[in-house]
């Protein structure tokens, strides 16, 4: 690959790869791969997180309004938000893997 080096400088930097690969060949061949490409997360797991994090939200910002209000029904239904919300969607993520799993 040419990176746009004067002649010279590319002729040293071709015998020091071949050398390499004279030396070395496992490392120049691990060199000369390219490397992995970032991966994006899929789309289902994005909006399933996105969700995760939107009943948290809800739960604690419920559970601000019932304090501020001196509710405890708000009180005890955002607690309950909060704390059991994230709970059934990772157990439903759980039960999707395990049934993707099986199949």
């Amino acid at each position: 690959m040419t990176v746009g080096l004067p002649e010279d400088e590319q002729r040293e930097l071709d015998d020091i790869e071949q050398r390499l690969a004279e030396d070395a060949p496992d490392f120049a061949a691990k060199l000369a791969k390219a490397p992995p490409r970032y991966r994006l997360l899929p789309a289902a797991r994005v909006l399933r997180l996105a969700g995760l994090l939107l009943i948290y939200v809800l739960g604690l910002v419920t559970v601000m309004t019932g304090v501020s209000l001196s509710s405890p029904v708000l009180v005890a239904l955002g607690a309950a938000m909060t704390a059991f919300g994230p709970v059934v969607m990772i157990v439903e993520a759980w039960r999707g893997r395990e049934k993707q799993d099986q199949d």
